[in-house]
């Protein structure tokens, strides 16, 4: 479930930043607020998997493997 919470929180947030920055390449007629975004993206999808991967690890640490009867 967390996962599902990380991704869509990282959807909005990126949708809102997309339309920030089209709006800002649109006023100022140059690519840096595209780039800029799409390095906070990757940043934040980076981290967003790096959560997951933690989380899930835990998960698997604390669980027992009991033998099948």
């Amino acid at each position: 479930m967390r996962s599902v919470w990380i991704c869509s929180r990282n959807d909005a947030i990126g949708n809102i930043a997309v339309v920030a920055a089209a709006a800002r390449v649109f006023g100022t007629g140059t690519a840096w607020p595209d780039c800029i975004v799409a390095a906070a993206l990757a940043g934040l999808g980076i981290s967003g998997g790096i959560q997951i991967i933690r989380q899930a690890r835990g998960e698997l640490r604390g669980h027992i493997l009991q033998p099948a009867e």
